[in-house]
């Protein structure tokens, strides 16, 4: 689990360095950036904010996968919903059932031969839907039964929006950006629209490095 820990630890530290050259690049006219420029780069730094997020949340629980792969823990054992997750994430027909007869006997058997196995590798791909709110990370959450973030979290809550809302705002600016869209004069990208979204990204990443630590702690992942 140290390892674990560290590794993710490590992972944040490597993201806020980049979320820190970022302001300091684009915010503080230490490069003295173009009028043009900076309105070009303020707006797209929404983007690499998420972009980096994104990157935390699926790397984060590949390492968490691996953690639970390193253990060795009989398929069977292990909670019934990480059990679904690497059985649809194995057999597509499970979403996508097969019509033709024999390819019915060929999914049954491999099935079959499936169970007859105690230890398996766990599919360790993390499907974001490219949109993690706070629907989307606590349905991970679920999947891996780690303790799910509740929407007034910390300073998140009255008189603040709640970490639904802030969450989804951001979600909001990073696709309207992504997909071409004008961002209206009142919702401009300036420092102070900037920090408040680093900062969320940051809060989040260390609230579930310590949701992971007490999740091995607690051996969430068996049944």
């Amino acid at each position: 689990m140290i390892d674990l820990c560290q590794n993710l630890l490590s992972n944040i530290e490597e993201r806020e360095n980049i979320l820190f050259e970022i302001e300091r690049s684009i915010f503080t006219g230490r490069y003295g950036l173009s009028k043009k420029h900076y309105e070009i780069l303020s707006v797209q730094s929404i983007s690499m904010i998420y972009s980096i997020w994104e990157g935390f949340i699926q790397n984060s629980f590949q390492m968490y996968i691996e953690y639970i792969n390193s253990l060795n823990i009989d398929f069977h054992l292990l909670s019934e919903n990480i059990q679904i997750f690497h059985l649809e994430n194995s057999f597509k027909q499970f979403k996508n059932y097969p019509e033709k007869n024999i390819k019915k006997k060929k999914f049954y058997n491999e099935l079959n031969e499936f169970y007859k196995k105690k230890n398996h590798i766990l599919y360790n791909k993390i499907d974001t839907k490219s949109n993690v709110n706070l629907k989307i990370l606590n349905s991970l959450f679920k999947i891996f039964h780690l303790v799910p973030f509740d929407s007034f979290w910390k300073k998140y809550k009255h008189p603040n929006s709640n970490l639904g809302d802030t969450m989804n705002t951001f979600i909001k600016y990073r696709n309207t950006v992504s997909h071409g869209g004008d961002i209206s004069s009142e919702e401009k990208v300036n420092k102070k629209v900037y920090v408040k979204y680093k900062t969320l990204i940051s809060d989040l990443m260390y609230a579930i490095r310590e949701k992971m630590k007490q999740g091995i702690q607690n051996k969430t992942y068996l049944k």
